[in-house]
């Protein structure tokens, strides 16, 4: 099995926290890439915020979504996690 089937395969098992459903189930995986420089995983995990409000209360469940992806693929080297709309990265986080 190729690498980015894997890995979808995996993120099968990421709950989504209120609904439970997988996020690939419930298409919050735009898409994988894996290449020489790594895995990188595209989520729609701010489509539909409009409003700063919105996006900071939606903040505990991107952090837990992205918790339980790290969690999941802890043995993929040079992960990284951003969102598909904003390309604002999620994991690995900056460090100051």
């Amino acid at each position: 099995m190729d690498v980015e089937k894997e890995v979808y395969q995996r993120l099968r098992q990421v709950k989504e926290p209120i609904t439970e459903m997988d996020i690939v189930s419930l298409g919050l995986v735009e898409k994988v890439i894996a290449d020489e420089d790594g895995v990188r995983i595209y989520l729609r995990l701010s489509e539909g915020l409009r409003h700063p409000f919105q996006n900071a209360l939606s903040w505990p469940v991107k952090r837990r979504i992205v918790k339980d992806i790290v969690a999941i693929l802890d043995d993929i080297a040079r992960l990284e996690i951003l969102d598909s709309r904003t390309l604002e990265r999620y994991y690995p986080l900056e460090e100051d």
